[in-house]
């Protein structure tokens, strides 16, 4: 009977240990979407898994943040608050790491400092859509933006470099490539 009650309460512990797991990963990845959308980039900064910063210095992530949302060369990008509507693939424990794909919504607006000739309106609407990969790209040529709702893919990791505090990163290829192993990505059907 004892042995019962052991296994159940050891079954119980581990059943509540993930699911706070799993909790703190969803929080996580909605608090990182409020700091997107606030421009809070040393607290985005925070949450991005770290060896992002092997890759480049923490101060140059920051400076590209700040270039592509606050102005660029003739636009700045706004996040716009919308609901993500995640969808949390399950959480894989690859050696010694913890992984977490999500997918979410975004949406964004290109606010551009002079208008966009007509001519080339469609040719930079279907820029936007192949890169974007969505057909939600419109033009608003009054309030010169490109407003832009799309797919979009975050992965969450927690290991020793995060002292299993879960960790984000936007996904592309190439820079999962570089971080990680490609049976990484393969197991996580990316």
């Amino acid at each position: 009977m004892k042995k019962l009650l052991y296994t159940a309460l050891f079954v119980l512990a581990s059943y509540t240990g993930f699911s706070q797991d799993a909790a703190s990963m969803k929080a996580g990845a909605q608090t990182l979407i409020d700091k997107t959308v606030a421009k809070d980039y040393n607290a985005l900064l925070d949450m991005t898994y770290p060896k992002l910063f092997t890759l480049a210095p923490r101060e140059a992530v920051l400076e590209s943040l700040k270039s592509t949302f606050d102005g660029n060369q003739g636009f700045k990008i706004v996040m716009l608050p919308t609901a993500p509507n995640f969808v949390f693939g399950e959480i894989k424990k690859i050696g010694n790491q913890s992984f977490a794909v999500i997918n979410h919504d975004n949406a964004l607006q290109v606010i551009w400092d002079e208008p966009i000739p007509a001519a080339e309106v469609e040719n930079y609407v279907g820029l936007f859509k192949t890169n974007m990969k969505t057909e939600d790209v419109t033009y608003d040529a009054a309030k010169k933006t490109m407003n832009i709702k799309a797919k979009a893919k975050m992965v969450a990791v927690a290991d020793e470099t995060t002292k299993n505090k879960w960790t984000y990163l936007t996904y592309s290829d190439q820079m999962f490539a570089v971080l990680f192993d490609e049976s990484i990505k393969t197991q996580l059907g990316l």
